[in-house]
């Protein structure tokens, strides 16, 4: 029963983990910009929070999705910051670095916490997730079968952020047009995002 759990919460967290969104691409973008290590360090950080994402939906899944859905300034104040940032990174220019230092690793580690913890998308998932499991078996998310529903997410978490790791590397050949890329897909995504949650709140 343990193991279901885990490969449960593994196989649900990497299939959610795959289309691209904000997390990704800050993997992506970290990883072309420094180093796969500096990349590993978003991933790290995406993952833990994403445990607290998983925890939050099973608990209170409903309440925080009703809440963002009825409070207007809520949806205002995220859709402000990935706008911002969505402009910011469109008009940055970078220049690649190959080694990240080691007082980066800390920025590396904030930047993807930050990034994951203003994600609006991540508790929905995790709600309509834990719906289409629980149309096919009851389960009990108590104890040990908890820790290893959350063991099993942040592993598949890992796991697909570290496949934009290695992607990223392989294209880091063209660095210069490869930062530019990444900074305008990044940015778009981030615009559409923050202009979903504008239009959602007025509409």
């Amino acid at each position: 029963n343990l193991v279901l759990y885990f490969v449960l919460g593994a196989l649900a967290c990497f299939l959610g983990s795959v289309p691209v969104g904000p997390i990704n691409l800050v993997v992506v973008k970290t990883t072309v910009d420094f180093s796969p290590r500096a990349g590993l360090q978003v991933a790290l950080a995406a993952s833990m929070v994403e445990i607290l994402q998983a925890f939050i939906a099973i608990f209170f899944g409903m309440f925080i999705s009703n809440l963002l859905e009825s409070n207007i300034y809520i949806k205002l104040t995220i859709a402000a910051v990935f706008i911002v940032l969505a402009v910011v990174l469109y008009f940055r220019k970078t220049s690649p670095q190959f080694q990240a230092s080691k007082e980066g690793d800390n920025l590396f580690f904030r930047r993807g916490l930050i990034v994951s913890l203003l994600n609006p998308q991540a508790v929905p998932f995790w709600v309509f997730a834990l719906a289409t499991i629980s149309q096919y078996e009851d389960f009990n998310y108590t104890g040990y079968y908890l820790a290893a529903f959350l063991a099993g997410v942040m592993l598949g978490k890992l796991a697909a952020l570290y496949g934009f790791v290695v992607a990223s590397d392989y294209i880091r050949d063209h660095l210069t047009r490869s930062c530019r890329l990444v900074n305008k897909v990044l940015a778009g995504v981030l615009l559409i995002i923050g202009l979903s949650q504008v239009a959602g709140a007025l509409l």
